[in-house]
């Protein structure tokens, strides 16, 4: 978990015409990054383009905890996050990484391999919109395990 903190000056307030407040957010990295996101997505919502607005794709070389992104085309958003969230909440899981879904933009967050499978899953997840998705082998994944399933 994480503790969140409005800072603001002696004197000074919010509201219309202010040039907004500061955030702080306290606990583990991982943590900070994810309530982040969260907030960046909720902002986003009220004010679109306050994050996003000449945003594109990036991928960090950092092998260690870092962010990606991921720029979403047409309705791709909307089959990505799926019912209530449970799409992204599933693709979250599966790969280990923070996935966040910010305006039109997926926000990445993890580790180097975190943030290449969950990549990884939401191409696939969108591929399989224009047709079945094959995965030719999983030899030397252990994030997925094979099973046989006989024919009928």
């Amino acid at each position: 978990g994480v503790l969140m903190f409005f800072m603001s000056k002696t004197g000074t307030r919010g509201g219309k015409g202010s040039e907004g407040e500061k955030l702080m957010i306290c606990g583990p990295e991982r943590a900070r990054r994810g309530a982040e996101l969260k907030v960046m997505s909720s902002v986003e919502t009220k004010n679109p383009g306050t994050f996003t607005r000449g945003v594109r794709d990036k991928e960090s070389s950092e092998r260690g905890f870092d962010t990606n992104r991921m720029l979403f085309k047409d309705d791709e958003m909307s089959y990505a996050l799926g019912k209530q969230g449970s799409t992204r909440k599933k693709l979250e899981t599966a790969s280990g990484a923070i996935l966040q879904y910010i305006g039109q933009v997926a926000f990445m967050a993890g580790t180097m391999k975190e943030r290449r499978r969950c990549k990884e899953f939401v191409s696939w997840l969108l591929a399989q919109r224009r047709g079945s998705v094959t995965i030719a082998s999983i030899a030397g994944r252990d994030d997925a395990t094979e099973m046989h399933i006989p024919d009928n």
